[in-house]
């Protein structure tokens, strides 16, 4: 089963708690809440079983490209993505950011450090070059493999 297949299932499983999850719906912003109650339900610090699971800054590849973006879950922001991609998607790491805050800074440092790779007409989506693909490398194996 694919990351993202496995997600999914995930997120029907997650249904079956909706009363442990609806407790946390009263705390601050709705998709953070759902995140913590993803940690609760599941335990660890994200899905178990599911790589970069956590709020941050993502790097997802489609093909030739890679987008950097920001989200509390980075499979849900996957979903609108998947209709009509010919490439398929492929979630490469996820900076761990808790506050929205610090997610959208580093978003923005790094779409200004990787700016000449910025496909045009987009925002979001760079060329899949070596520079920014080995920029991922070395952040996964420093904050994924300790």
């Amino acid at each position: 089963m694919t990351a993202y297949g496995e997600y999914q299932a995930r997120k029907r499983l997650t249904t079956r708690y909706q009363r442990e999850i609806s407790s946390y719906g009263t705390h601050g912003d709705p998709k953070e809440a759902m995140v913590e109650a993803n940690l609760t339900v599941f335990g660890g610090f994200g899905d178990p079983g599911l790589p970069h699971h956590y709020a941050g800054v993502y790097f997802i590849a489609s093909g030739p490209f890679i987008k950097i973006g920001e989200a509390v879950d980075p499979y849900e922001r996957m979903r609108p993505f998947h209709g009509g991609n010919p490439h398929g998607l492929e979630l490469l790491h996820v900076i761990a950011r808790d506050s929205k805050y610090a997610r959208r800074r580093l978003e923005r440092e790094l779409h200004r450090r990787f700016n000449h790779l910025l496909l045009p007409g987009h925002l979001e989506w760079f060329q899949n070059h070596p520079e920014l693909t080995g920029f991922i490398g070395s952040s996964c194996s420093e904050e994924c493999y300790p």
